[in-house]
C-alpha cells in the first residue's frame, strides 16, 4: 500500500508515512500525517523531493477503492499490523533478512553472514583511519570486562551523570552557570566504562530511556557518541569531548516551553523556528563558562547542519562541518527515533539505522553512517528483536566477529506469552529453541513491541 510521489504530485488527502530527509529536520510529526492543505504540500515541496504515501491510510475517492477491504486489525494481529505496516516494511519483510541487510549499503552480506571484520573492502574513504584528522593517532580499545562485570558499573556512571544532568538543568532554571568540572567528571566515568566495554553501559541506556526527560535526551545521546568514537579510534581525551557533545547538544531546550516540544502533529512556521533556536539558547548558556574544549562548542553549534547545506542554524555544507558536529547528527537523530514521545512512537532500532544510511550522503556524512552502523550494531545491544523461531528477545552484547549473531535474552515463548524465567540464548552457537533449523534474528522490533518491557526481566 506504500509508494513513492514525487512531492509535485501530491495532492489533499494522501497520507505521508515517510520522507526522503531526517524527519527531526522538519516541522512534520515523525509518525506521518494527512495532507489536509495546500500549506502542507508547499512545506513538503519546499523540504523533500520524494515522499512515501500509505494509501490505505489516505483519504478521497482515489484511495477509497484500494482500502474499503481494509479493516483495523485487533488483538495480536493489531500489534503485528503496527510493526509491519511501516514504510516499505512489507517490502522487507517478503525479500527477508538477507533483503533487509542489504539496503544498508552492502555493509551485510546476508541472513547467514556477517558485517566485514574490517573494512578493507571499503573505499578508502570509508576506512576508519582517514576519517580521523590528521592530528589523531588511532587508539584501539580490546574489551577487558565481560558485559556482566561491568553493568554494575554501567549503572552507576548512568545515574551519576543523569543526577548531574537533573543538577544542571536547575542551574539553567535559576540563572546559574553551568558547572564543568562536574559534568567533566561524570563524562569521565561513563568514557571509563565504556572503554572496558561499550555494551553495558548501552545496554543500561537503553533500558532506562523511559525514565529520560525532553531535555536529558542528550544523555542516550552520549552513550552513542562515546560507542562512536571508541570505535573509530579517537583517545579518551576526544571520547570526552564526544560524550560532554551529547549531553548537552539539547541543553538549550529547557528554556523552550515544554507543550511546544511535546506537541501533537505539525509545528507551525513559527512554532519550528522556535524548536531550531535551541542550538543558540544551548550556546548562550554555556557561554556563561568560560572553560569548554572549542571541539565541544563546535560540536554542539554544528549537530543539526547536514551535508547539503539544508541544516541549521548556518546552512553549512560538507567539509565545512566538523567530524563532531557530523557524529553528533547522526547520533541525536538515531537516539531520536527510537524513542517513544508523546507525540510519535517509537521505530525499531534497524528502522533507525536504515534510514540514517539512507540519508547518507545528502544529509549525513555517508562513511559515518556506514562506521556509526559498526559501531552499534545492526541489532544495537538493548534492542528487541524477534527470532526466526517466534520468539521476541532483548540483545544483551554483541559477537566481535559474527555481529548478526549476538548473545541474547528470551523474553517470551514462540507464541509471544511473556517468560516467567527469562532464558539467555548465545546465537553464535545456531541454538535450535525447539526447531530444526539454527534459530537466527528475523527481524527488530520497536521499543514496547507486544507491551514488553525489558526491565522487568533484567535491570533491578
Amino acid at each position: 500500500m506504500h509508494s513513492k510521489v514525487a512531492v509535485k504530485d501530491l495532492k489533499i488527502g494522501m497520507f505521508v508515512a515517510d520522507l526522503d530527509r531526517p524527519w527531526i529536520d522538519t516541522p512534520f510529526p515523525i509518525q506521518g500525517f494527512l495532507i489536509e492543505d495546500q500549506q502542507q504540500i508547499a512545506e513538503l515541496q519546499h523540504a523533500c523531493k520524494v515522499v512515501t504515501v500509505d494509501r490505505a491510510r489516505s483519504t478521497g475517492e482515489e484511495f477509497r477503492k484500494s482500502a474499503t477491504a481494509w479493516k483495523p486489525p485487533v488483538g495480536k494481529a493489531a500489534e503485528e499490523a503496527k510493526i509491519s505496516t511501516r514504510p516499505d516494511s512489507a517490502a522487507r519483510e517478503k525479500r527477508g533478512l538477507g533483503g533487509i541487510l542489504g539496503a544498508l549499503r552492502g555493509l551485510l552480506r546476508g541472513s547467514e553472514r556477517d558485517l566485514p571484520a574490517d573494512l578493507a573492502d571499503l573505499p578508502s574513504d570509508y576506512r576508519r583511519d582517514s576519517l580521523l584528522p590528521a592530528s589523531v593517532t588511532v587508539t584501539i580499545y580490546p574489551d577487558t570486562r565481560s558485559v556482566e562485570e561491568e553493568v554494575a558499573p554501567a549503572r552507576v556512571a548512568f545515574e551519576r551523570t543523569s543526577e548531574v544532568l537533573g543538577k544542571l538543568a536547575d542551574d539553567v532554571w535559576a540563572g546559574q552557570p553551568v558547572e564543568v568540572d562536574r559534568v567533566q567528571e561524570v563524562v569521565d566515568e561513563m568514557v571509563e566504562s565504556m572503554v572496558r566495554n561499550p555494551d553495558a553501559l548501552m545496554w543500561v541506556a537503553r533500558l532506562r530511556e523511559k525514565d529520560i526527560t525532553t531535555y536529558a535526551h542528550g544523555l542516550q545521546v552520549a552513550v552513542y557518541l562515546v560507542a562512536f568514537g571508541r570505535h573509530l579510534g579517537f583517545p579518551r581525551a576526544e571520547l570526552a569531548q564526544l560524550g560532554t557533545i551529547g549531553l548537552l547538544l539539547d541543553i538549550g531546550k529547557i528554556r523552550l516551553p515544554r507543550e511546544l516540544l511535546e506537541k501533537q502533529g505539525r509545528l507551525a512556521p513559527a512554532e519550528f523556528e522556535t524548536v531550531k533556536s535551541h542550538v543558540a539558547l544551548g550556546l548562550e548558556i554555556l557561554s556563561s563558562t568560560p572553560n569548554w574544549p572549542p571541539e565541544v562548542i563546535e560540536g554542539i553549534a554544528q549537530h543539526h547542519e547536514r551535508m547539503n547545506g539544508s541544516g541549521y542554524p548556518l546552512g553549512l555544507r560538507g567539509e565545512k562541518i566538523g567530524i563532531f558536529g557530523r557524529m553528533a547528527g547522526i547520533g541525536d537523530c538515531f537516539a531520536a527515533l527510537t524513542k517513544s514521545r508523546p507525540y510519535a512512537d517509537a521505530v525499531s532500532s534497524y528502522e533507525a539505522l536504515r534510514s540514517i544510511t539512507s540519508w547518507g550522503g545528502d544529509y549525513f556524512h555517508a562513511p559515518l553512517t556506514e562506521q556509526f552502523v559498526q559501531a552499534i550494531g545492526v541489532f544495537p545491544v538493548g534492542s528487541l528483536v524477534e527470532l526466526s523461531t517466534g520468539e521476541v528477545a532483548v540483545v544483551v552484547s554483541h559477537n566481535k566477529v559474527r555481529r548478526l549473531k549476538p548473545r541474547v535474552l528470551l523474553l517470551t515463548s514462540p507464541d509471544k506469552t511473556p517468560s516467567d524465567y527469562p532464558v539467555m540464548v548465545d546465537l553464535l552457537y545456531d541454538p535450535l529453541l525447539g526447531g530444526e533449523e539454527p534459530a537466527f534474528i528475523r527481524r527488530s522490533l520497536p521499543t514496547g513491541a507486544f507491551g514488553l518491557d525489558p526491565r522487568d526481566n533484567y535491570l533491578s
